[in-house]
């Protein structure tokens, strides 16, 4: 099975299980639209973020799911997610081209020198909870596409400074970039 038709399945497969959302020309923060859709057309932004796109595919207040959340994030050459952590479960498949994972423990209180993993078309990863970590595009000439599966959505998500400083305390930031829209009530806690 070709790289192209496995990302095809498993985009399909998502589409089928978690009921997508509406057309972007609704808002992005209700969902009121047919349960197949065209992914075209959904919401898409950069959050203020260059050398981000990001799709909610299906979310927790988009679509009012509780237990999981998609997203797909295509970063341009050069860019990366910020060194981050959050109190959820994630899942990555990379669709198109290829970077480095940066995972650090948990067990710090401050991320520290992370492992570093080559990721690549068609790998998949799970980062454990609140394992520090960073995506990064390493490619000088082609975007990172990947689809992001978290539990326990909207993610409450601390943001570090730096891998290094001891002294730097990870900042909450919630909600995060892509809900800041939508949120409007307290998390249920599980």
């Amino acid at each position: 099975m070709g790289a192209v038709s496995l990302s095809w399945h498993i985009l399909s497969f998502l589409f089928l299980l978690l009921l997508a959302s509406s057309d972007a020309a609704s808002s992005h923060c209700a969902y009121q639209g047919p349960i197949v859709r065209n992914i075209s057309n959904a919401f898409q932004s950069n959050f203020g973020r260059g050398g981000l796109s990001h799709i909610t595919i299906a979310g927790a207040l988009s679509h009012g799911l509780k237990e999981v959340e998609v997203w797909l994030q295509t970063f341009s050459p050069g860019s990366r997610t910020p060194i981050h952590r959050h109190s959820c479960e994630e899942v990555f498949i990379i669709l198109k081209g290829k970077g480095t994972l940066l995972l650090a423990s948990s067990s710090f209180n401050h991320p520290g020198k992370p492992n570093e993993f080559p990721v690549y078309t068609n790998a998949t990863f799970i980062v454990p909870v609140n394992d520090p970590h960073q995506i990064w595009n390493t490619s000088e000439d082609e975007d990172l596409q990947l689809l992001a599966i978290i539990s326990r959505p909207p993610a409450k998500i601390f943001i570090y400074d730096d891998w290094y400083m001891p002294h730097t305390a990870a900042k909450l930031k919630f909600p995060f970039d892509w809900d800041e829209d939508c949120y409007d009530q307290p998390k249920d806690e599980l």
